[in-house]
């Protein structure tokens, strides 16, 4: 076919500064290894700009270079200029930093020059995935083969660039393994496919964990299977290792349509006010990382990711592993450096750590042998010969053991805990939504919060909440919530109360008001049920009962019903809803749980629509 200038090869200028190739299998940076994603600025900003944060940097994916099918675009050639500038200095202060331009496969900006036969269509339009982008047809063949070409010539062609990253990628039969053969096999290739994927190491140095470690704090994603995949990619992908962690804030409004329309200056505010909102989440990310060979990040997310932070952890002089890491007797993770100790307490329950001799807390200062570690925290222990810091540390707050009696707590993050004598758990948000539900010591079942997406899919997001109303006797605890649910300028307040029993009951009742008129393309009330720890299980709504699959068939299980049983480990879960909930099997869509759901609003819905939604629970 005709092509459009788009597709046409040509040469951008070359720069006055060559940088010289390296053989990149030997690039080791000592530890803490720290990235930038998108933000680094090599391409706009001078050296003398940039060189003090640059020079501590260890990894720069992306950063002001960032390509979206428009590389006729005329700043390239000035970009790319300044780019080959600053990475020879930088090469000179800090040989061992790998920089990776940004490579978009799957989306687009409104350019004439894309062919239209390229648009991914829905309806016979294109759809946008992200703010300014619309979606390529990346089952076309001819795609792929002009990344490819682009990339062999524009990016692996310059010796200033170590390989490639390719956002919103996994890792597939063709496109990677393809890039993987370049310069002779040792380019660097690294993907984003927003968590870590269970394959592709052997064409891949690494992927990017994006915000995946938020998730973990919210209870989706459990803490030990996450581990066990990044160590994984620590250890079976290419050489260097580049997969990076990156996480955000807990308290930031996450929208990418709300902050499209925000001011420049409002936007860049609102970030200068999170840098040092949660240290807890950046302990808990770096360390983390720790536990690997990758690199960490931490920034505003859907913001806009790059900010030029930086944390007295980041320095923390560990130098290189002694070992890999190890899991200890009591849940906790450590890995011993040359230069010091790192833990890190991924479990839901706060810890006590006795070391072996005097150590300083980076974080704190606190010297000692006694630490406790918070629930989803991690430190970083230097060798001191410094005096111990007089008194105890702060005791632990939330631990594994059932209460006596119904037990209520609210943690430093803001979250919420309700416990039982009978072993029941619930850990809430500070907004409200009921991310895990525990029994026994461990987790079984997840959710009960509403998904609400607006047309054509924009989640709405807690915001505007009050703190939580906690109050507990003997005989029920009860949580109070309120706030808005809100996305796209359109918005819904809610009310949620939960009651808990000793005997392991609980009752969610919500009253929604929706403040504007609404296009709902979803409403879901919801609880999932891991596959691994269901398959085998019989499950029964209303008056019929099945086996649940232990591999995917038809996605559909069992029909609405307001009544819906399912055998668990040691018991039986029960739940009754004001509105008819249907179980499916979630694998055909992505996640490896059976989801029980009901939609008990859809669609238009005026301004001033009140609805109200009740889930009574039983774990026995």
């Amino acid at each position: 076919m005709t092509t459009k200038p788009v597709l046409c090869a040509f040469l951008l200028l070359c720069a006055s500064y060559v940088c010289l190739a390296r053989d990149v299998r030997t690039v080791a940076p000592p530890f803490p290894r720290i990235a930038n994603c998108y933000g680094s600025g090599l391409s706009w900003q001078t050296w003398e700009q940039g060189r003090d944060y640059w020079g501590k940097l260890d990894l720069f994916i992306g950063g002001g270079y960032d390509l979206h099918y428009d590389w006729e675009n005329e700043r390239w050639p000035g970009a790319l200029a300044r780019i080959e500038e600053n990475v020879a200095h930088l090469r000179e202060v800090n040989p061992t930093a790998l920089v990776l331009p940004y490579v978009d496969v799957i989306e687009g900006p409104d350019n004439p020059n894309i062919p239209q036969a390229w648009w991914d269509l829905r309806d016979g339009q294109r759809w946008s995935g992200w703010p300014g982008m619309f979606r390529i047809d990346t089952s076309l063949p001819e795609v792929l083969q002009f990344n490819l070409d682009r990339v062999r010539g524009e990016v692996l062609g310059r010796d200033c660039f170590d390989g490639v990253f390719y956002d919103c990628w996994g890792p597939d039969e063709w496109l990677v393994p393809k890039t993987a053969e370049l310069r002779e096999g040792d380019a660097i290739v690294m993907i984003n496919e927003w968590n870590l994927p269970r394959a592709g190491f052997a064409d891949l140095n690494g992927c990017l964990a994006e915000d995946e470690l938020n998730r973990v704090v919210e209870g989706i994603v459990d803490f030990e299977e996450f581990l066990a995949r990044y160590l994984k990619w620590s250890s079976e992908s290419r050489k260097p290792v580049t997969t990076t962690l990156v996480c955000h804030p807990r308290n930031m409004n996450m929208d990418p349509w709300h902050w499209d329309k925000v001011p420049w200056q409002e936007r860049r505010d609102y970030a200068d006010s999170l840098r040092d909102s949660d240290p807890q989440m950046v302990r808990f990310g770096l360390t983390t990382t720790l536990l690997g060979d990758g690199y960490f990040g931490y920034d505003c997310a859907n913001l806009g990711r790059g900010q030029w932070w930086w944390y007295p952890e980041f320095d923390a002089p560990l130098g290189y592993p002694k070992g890999p890491a190890e899991r200890r007797a009591d849940g906790l993770w450590q890995r011993q450096f040359d230069g010091g100790l790192v833990v890190v307490n991924g479990t839901l329950y706060d810890a006590e750590v006795t070391l072996d001799a005097n150590a300083d807390d980076i974080s704190t200062h606190r010297v000692g042998t006694q630490f406790t570690l918070r629930s989803f925290d991690g430190r970083i222990f230097i060798p001191s010969d410094a005096a111990p810091t007089p008194g105890d540390d702060s005791p632990p707050g939330i631990t594994a053991a059932p209460p006596t009696s119904l037990r209520t707590a609210t943690l430093d993050d803001g979250s919420v805990v309700a416990q039982t004598p009978k072993g029941l758990e619930l850990r809430f948000s500070p907004s409200g939504e009921l991310r895990v539900i525990r029994h026994g010591g461990a987790t079984v079942m997840r959710g009960g919060w509403p998904i609400a997406a607006l047309q054509p899919f924009r989640t709405m997001e807690a915001r505007d909440s009050r703190p939580p109303e906690v109050s507990s006797t003997p005989e029920e605890a009860s949580l109070r919530f309120a706030g808005t649910l809100a996305g796209d300028e359109r918005s819904v307040s809610y009310e949620e109360t939960c009651t808990v029993q000793p005997d392991n009951r609980l009752t969610l009742a919500f009253r929604f008001t929706a403040e504007t008129d609404l296009d709902l393309r979803m409403w879901r009330h919801y609880f999932l049920f891991p596959v691994s720890d269901y398959a085998g299980r019989r499950a029964t709504a209303g008056t019929q009962t099945i086996v649940l699959p232990a591999e995917l068939g038809e996605p559909e299980l069992l029909p609405a019903s307001q009544e819906f049983q399912i055998d668990a480990e040691g018991g039986t879960i029960r739940i009754d809803s004001s509105f008819p909930m249907s179980l499916v099997d979630h694998r055909k869509w992505g996640t490896q749980d059976y989801l029980l759901a009901g939609y008990p609003v859809s669609g238009a819905v005026k301004a001033g629509t009140a609805w109200e939604v009740a889930m009574t629970v039983e774990v026995r």
